[in-house]
């Protein structure tokens, strides 16, 4: 309880000067409890701590998610960004698509690049990430070099780095050997219709031969365990009277979730939310340390599937289906 003590004072006017003093005594008096000290008590911490935990399970996958449209935003914008390069090249190239390969030939005319893929063919003698020495800032040197230096593209965009997906988890692998090297910089591969890749009839020559530009799939996000998205994103349709069958054999990468980006002949880019649990599987496989896989061999799919092929035929135009 709290107590009051007057002090008389000791001038002539007699005034009482009351100096207030809180002094906590206890009741002693039996039935009465103590009063508490304001520390918390084990119910009260476990109610707090309770409170807390629900609050992180209700925030983290949030944040998480929002993380993901994040690196989806930024992928985006170098699908953007590749897209205008490609028209840039063809405006400049009397109307030509990317022709990188040598005509009914795997030979790359730039036989020197041996760390990085995706635009062209890769030096098959070459070892994976040639001059690394198994660190990953060497191979990111040499990965960024010749992206700026034999790349058909490199005259358009002056940031290598567009050709990396924040997303992109191999990135942090360690370097592994052989089809398992893991690590790897460039997540985007050009699609074989708009880069005929040696003997391939369903290709395009020239941007004036494909008739549904805004439909035309030209890069897509890959996902390769060989140090790099080796040459083109291999995909067809057999058509062209339906019903209308799909193949694919590369990798369709999921670097932000289950989604996945694209740039289009047009220059525009998009993304996709994959529901194909065997896209998901196999883009997620590549992700993980020692694994091997840089192909999958899908089924023909037929165009009325409940998952993706539908979009994938309407989206990877070729002679053959437009």
């Amino acid at each position: 309880m709290h107590r009051v003590i007057c002090i008389q004072s000791a001038r002539k006017d007699d005034r009482m000067t009351c100096v207030f003093k809180n002094i906590l005594q206890h009741d002693r008096r039996p039935g009465r409890k103590a009063p508490r000290s304001g520390a918390f008590t084990l119910i009260e911490l476990l109610v707090v701590i309770a409170i807390i935990a629900i609050l992180a399970a209700i925030l983290l996958p949030v944040l998480a998610r929002a993380r993901l449209k994040a690196t989806e935003a930024n992928c985006l914008n170098n699908q953007k960004q590749m897209g205008l390069a490609f028209t840039m090249y063809v405006n400049e190239n009397n109307n030509s698509l990317l022709q990188s390969h040598q005509p009914n030939s795997s030979a790359s005319i730039w036989p020197n690049m041996d760390d990085a893929g995706g635009f062209w063919g890769i030096n098959p003698n070459a070892p994976p990430l040639t001059g690394s020495s198994g660190t990953q800032g060497a191979a990111l040197a040499a990965v960024q070099g010749n992206l700026m230096t034999n790349n058909l593209l490199s005259p358009y965009i002056a940031n290598p780095g567009v050709y990396h997906c924040p997303g992109d988890g191999r990135f942090n692998l360690p370097i592994g050997s052989g089809n398992a090297v893991g690590w790897a910089y460039d997540s985007y591969a050009v699609t074989e219709n708009v880069e005929p890749f040696g003997g391939f009839s369903e290709g395009f020559t020239k941007m004036a031969q494909i008739r549904r530009v805004a439909d035309c799939i030209i890069f897509v996000e890959q996902s390769d365990t060989r140090g790099f998205n080796n040459d083109t994103f291999a995909m067809s349709v057999n058509g062209p009277l339906p019903p209308l069958t799909f193949n694919y054999v590369d990798i369709f990468a999921t670097y932000h979730g289950d989604v996945g980006t694209f740039s289009f002949a047009d220059g525009h880019a998009e993304a996709r939310k994959w529901l194909d649990p065997a896209i998901k599987a196999a883009g997620a496989a590549t992700l993980t340390v020692g694994s091997s896989l840089y192909q999958y061999q899908s089924p023909y799919v037929p165009s009325n599937s409940k998952y993706d092929a539908g979009w994938l035929i309407q989206h990877c135009i070729a002679p053959n289906n437009q």
